[in-house]
């Protein structure tokens, strides 16, 4: 079990560290119609300022990617630090800090979300987006994550919501694109006719049930405080890439059910709860 998950975890670092440019430029930095993962952004600094917390709060994002979080979150006073298992992505996030107007910023390291390196209850908010579902399991993470944080710490997650028919055709097309074939199909496809550049090699990811999930964090005495839906799409996967001109804005426009009884038709699950005595 150690072996499957070490190798796991080399996967996803093999991953970023080679696509960590594309991955910040498409993400956040170019501009487009829709980006799931700004309004993730806009949803978990949205979490982070209802709860009214002090200037200088300690904020531990864990999978912080190219940075812009942690961008945001020092701009609002917060003592924002972040670590990424990709050493590509901390190279990445300590520039963005930089070109942000934070030169010698050095809250940022190489870490792992199993073996956190830092003090018991040292963090008020530990932010983990897009994370867990790269890991064999979830409780070596949660456990760790709640002992970092305060007895009246907040801790946000991001996984991917099983019960969403755009997560249920992606796990179709990500094994549609391990067929040699099909692959070549598809290379044609978005190389050739919508310039698009190569199908690219995602690492393998789990899904989860939102309810579940939930069940899961109250087994641990995380009690949920709120969620929000992200990543939609009127038409499902690869369709949503390869027409963006019609499944960007539709996307965008799909994002005001977030909180609603139909969010579960979101791609993504953001849970924010707080660590209970």
């Amino acid at each position: 079990m150690k072996e499957i998950r070490e190798s796991t975890k080399r996967n996803v670092v093999t991953f970023y560290d080679r696509t960590v440019v594309t991955y910040h430029d498409g993400n956040y930095l170019r501009e487009g119609p829709y980006s799931p993962l700004k309004f993730r952004q806009h949803y978990i600094e949205r979490m982070i300022e209802e709860r009214n917390l002090p200037r200088g709060a300690r904020i531990l994002d864990v999978g912080c990617g190219p940075g812009e979080l942690l961008l945001e979150l020092t701009r609002k006073g917060y003592d924002a630090w972040g670590v990424d298992i990709s050493s590509g992505m901390v190279v990445e996030a300590t520039r963005t800090l930089e070109n942000g107007g934070f030169p010698g910023f050095r809250q940022i390291r190489v870490g792992d979300i199993e073996e956190l390196d830092f003090p018991d209850q040292s963090c008020d908010v530990v932010v983990a987006a897009g994370v867990l579902e790269y890991l064999q399991e979830d409780v070596r993470a949660l456990s760790e994550m709640k002992r970092v944080l305060k007895k009246d710490g907040y801790l946000i997650l991001n996984v991917t919501n099983r019960t969403s028919y755009v997560t249920c055709s992606e796990q179709l097309y990500l094994w549609m694109k391990r067929q040699p074939l099909v692959k070549r199909m598809l290379n044609l496809a978005k190389e050739g006719i919508l310039c698009q550049g190569a199908v690219s090699d995602f690492p393998w990811r789990r899904v989860h049930s939102p309810r579940q999930f939930d069940r899961e964090l109250a087994a641990l005495s995380l009690r949920k405080v709120k969620h929000n839906y992200f990543r939609f799409s009127p038409l499902p996967v690869p369709f949503d890439s390869l027409l963006r001109s019609v499944c960007g804005p539709g996307g965008r426009y799909m994002e005001r059910l977030t909180e609603s009884p139909i969010g579960f038709i979101g791609g993504g699950y953001l849970v924010l709860c707080s660590k209970e005595a």
